[in-house]
Order: C-alpha cells, then structure tokens, then sequence
C-alpha cells in the first residue's frame, strides 16, 4: 500500500508519477512511431528518386521497425506493467531506441 506523500502542498505525488513510469513505454513507443514515419516518407520519397536496393532496404528497415513498435503499442495497451520496476525495462530499451531513431533520421534529412 502506497503511503500518502504531500510535499510542498502536492499531495499524492508519488501515485501520480508511478501512473506515468507505467504509462511512459507506451508514450516513448508513440513517440518512436512518429520518428519511423518521417523516417519512412523521407526513404520514400528518394526511392522515388533512385531505385536502388539500398534505399529498397530503408524503406524496409523503417516498415519492419514501425511494425514492431506498432506491436509493442498494442501489447503494452493491454498488458500494462503492474510494478515500476517492469515498467523500467522497456522503458530503457524503447528510451535508446529512440535515441538511435532520432541520430537516424537528423542525418538522414541532412
């Protein structure tokens, strides 16, 4: 049982902020499958362009990405953690996935 914390008159901070740890894997998620979007019209528009099977391969890589965090979504919708610690392990998986997502496509656009 969670134990009612007021700090500086906020009272119920701490079931507050454990609502949002359960909740960020889904929100970084979301935020992943907006990167893989424009990723994915930026691929398309040079396959537009180029043909070439390495843009083949992105436009590719982008979809099976976008696929995967579309799943992952709908899993955690349905199957949220119940304790913060499960929360955590997606969370850091999905936080770097993301941060190699936005690395992606800042050079990509260059």
């Amino acid at each position: 049982m969670l134990m009612e914390i007021n700090l500086f008159g906020l009272p119920d901070l701490l079931p507050t902020l454990l609502i949002l740890v359960k909740y960020s894997a889904l929100i970084t998620s979301f935020a992943n499958i907006c990167l893989l979007m424009g990723m994915l019209y930026v691929y398309l528009e040079r396959y537009r362009k180029v043909k070439s099977k390495f843009t083949t391969t992105l436009v590719l890589f982008a979809l099976l990405f976008l696929a995967q965090n579309i799943l992952f979504s709908v899993y955690f919708l349905f199957n949220l953690p119940e304790t913060v610690i499960s929360a955590l392990i997606p969370l850091i998986f999905l936080g770097l996935e993301f941060t190699a997502l936005a690395l992606l496509l800042m050079i990509t656009r260059e």
